[in-house]
């Protein structure tokens, strides 16, 4: 006689979804129930964001109907989550409705917040996501000399690696179109490197050097005059640009500060070993919406989801699970067209980027194929 348990995972991006695949093939229906409450219409692989601006990828291929990703067994609720109670245990959504749970993952990710930076909002461009990254393309095509700014608006964003993947990428596109002589790239960066790991930053700043990329490091964006055309940071330097590509501020969801999980930056605090919120052992948190000191991206959330299924499905099969999570992580990262580097790493190894190769940018290249074809789905 079974006594059914219920796993509530809110979110249905890359960590909610690969989540909840993924428990559903360790745990019996009549042991637990999964439902997912989310509201996105569409699951955008964000990753192709990077290589969509230059046509070098269909983005039709990088979008799929949310609700066709979920495995059989899996209960999908289209709907917002606007209260997150884990000391009385129910979660309440936009529609009025609450729902209890015996076990509940937050993976509600995260937004942009580009009101946070005064004047971006209407002058920087950028790509992350499908719609901003289609718009680009266009002012991409009609861009045909002067001086590019590419950067980060906050020292946190998902997929850490894109802008200088980006960066890549454009330096490619206006050699092919036979115009680099006439455009300056600058690459502006938080940090006193081009990268956040070290040694990654010394592969990437070499190649920069030898592209004739401008790089401006300790460069935290305050600023944006449109009226003047120039990026200011706050520690007092100033660039001057005709077009600005920024990834705008993101922030963790509203809802988990206005629960009282976080403060205003709306990323929660987690173990980092067990991925479970606070004094509960029935709250966890993956994906985006952490703290944890690991890449915001679909790979790191791949790995946590891979992780927190077999927690919870030990446990609901009566067992104590005794693994620990160790804050791995693997990705592929472009550096030209045709060449891109894998990265692999974790709390104890450092990320190390040894090689560029053709195979790593086809892997890349190939990502949303893999992505929904068995990542998502939890097969791998």
């Amino acid at each position: 006689m079974y006594s059914q348990k219920r796993a509530l995972i809110l979110g249905d991006g890359a960590a909610g979804t690969i989540l909840a695949n993924k428990l559903r093939f360790l745990t019996n229906k009549n042991e637990l129930e999964i439902v997912v409450i989310g509201n996105s219409k569409k699951h955008y692989f964000k990753p192709d964001g990077v290589q969509i601006p230059f046509g070098l990828l269909d983005y039709r291929k990088s979008v799929k109907n949310s609700e066709f990703l979920f495995n059989a067994g899996v209960k999908y609720i289209q709907d917002e989550v606007v209260r997150i109670d884990v000391d009385q245990r129910f979660v309440t959504v936009k529609s009025g409705k609450s729902y209890s749970y015996d076990y509940l993952a937050i993976a509600t990710g995260d937004r942009l917040t580009p009101e946070d930076v005064p004047g971006y909002e209407g002058e920087a461009k950028h790509f992350y996501n499908l719609q901003a990254a289609l718009s680009l393309k266009e002012d991409l095509a009609k861009f045909n000399g002067g001086d590019i700014v590419i950067g980060q608006a906050s020292p946190e964003i998902q997929c850490p690696p894109a802008p200088y993947e980006f960066t890549f990428l454009l330096d490619h596109y206006f050699r092919k179109r036979g115009i680099r002589n006439k455009i300056n790239i600058h690459y502006t960066y938080p940090l006193n490197r081009v990268f956040t790991m070290p040694q990654v930053a010394v592969f990437v700043d070499k190649l920069f050097q030898e592209r004739g990329i401008i790089t401006h490091t300790m460069f935290n964006v305050e600023t944006v005059d449109p009226k003047n055309k120039v990026v200011n940071s706050l520690e007092g330097e100033s660039v001057k640009y005709d077009m600005l590509i920024l990834v705008p501020p993101h922030r963790g969801q509203k809802v988990i500060t206005d629960s009282g999980l976080a403060g205003e930056s709306g990323y929660i605090d987690v173990d980092r070993h067990k991925l479970n919120y606070g004094k509960y052992d029935d709250v966890f948190v993956i994906g985006d919406a952490t703290n944890l000191p690991v890449s915001k991206a679909g790979a790191a959330a791949h790995f946590q989801s891979g992780y927190l299924s077999h927690h919870i499905a030990s446990e609901v099969g009566g067992a104590v699970y005794e693994d620990d999570y160790n804050g791995e992580c693997a990705c592929y990262t472009i550096t030209g067209v045709n060449e891109a580097i894998s990265l692999w790493f974790s709390y104890e190894k450092n990320a190390k980027a040894n090689f560029k190769s053709k195979l790593d940018y086809i892997f890349k290249w190939t990502s949303a194929d893999t992505y929904f074809s068995g990542m998502v789905r939890g097969i791998m």
